[in-house]
């Protein structure tokens, strides 16, 4: 117990902000319908997490209901200095499925720059026009070029037209596949 409790220390905030040029953020894989869990655990103990939410309005029996969902179910970020330690320390948190591009050695590292565009774009009252290709389709193979996600190569599984398109992919690292439930389709460009 000592010991996980050293690993988590190992991740918290006073360490992030004590040697800020080295910290980065990390993508956590979690079980679904845990992420206010996992965040509550993570934010206990000191760790910094963000886990975009967006409002969802829906009418049910004739009434306007809202409500507030994770962007991309099962996934969160953290912001840590790597270290073997922290890494276990994140790990330990009971609902952490993993660490995206854990099975490959070497972590995916999300850049300070993609996570800053991401919170402006979903902490905005309205939520910006951005053009989409709407020759997007199912089947579809394209690049993420916005948001945590930057950088990898993904299948479109399929896609929601509407005032704000989404659309649902696969991202595919070194043979493990990840699958977004919801991911803005501006960040998608088809290749």
């Amino acid at each position: 117990m000592e010991e996980e409790e050293a690993n988590r220390s190992a991740a918290c905030v006073d360490r992030v902000y004590a040697m800020l040029w080295e910290a980065r953020w990390y993508c956590l894989q979690i079980k679904k319908d845990c992420e206010s869990s996992v965040e509550n655990a993570l934010r206990a103990s000191r760790i910094e997490a963000f886990m975009p939410r967006e409002l969802v309005v829906e009418v049910r029996r004739g009434r306007k209901v809202e409500r507030v969902i994770p962007c991309f179910p099962g996934y969160m970020l953290v912001r840590i200095v790597p270290s073997a330690a922290a890494f276990l320390g994140l790990k330990s948190h009971e609902n952490v499925v993993d660490i995206v591009g854990g099975n490959t050695g070497s972590y995916h590292v999300i850049r300070d720059a993609d996570v800053d565009v991401f919170r402006r774009f979903y902490q905005q009252e309205e939520t910006p026009r951005i053009a989409v290709d709407k020759t997007m389709k199912d089947g579809d193979r394209a690049d993420i070029v916005m948001g945590p996600f930057a950088g990898f190569m993904c299948v479109v599984t399929s896609v929601k037209w509407c005032r704000q398109a989404k659309a649902s992919v696969r991202i595919d690292v070194q043979g493990r596949a990840f699958d977004l439930a919801s991911i803005p389709l501006a960040f998608l460009k088809k290749l």
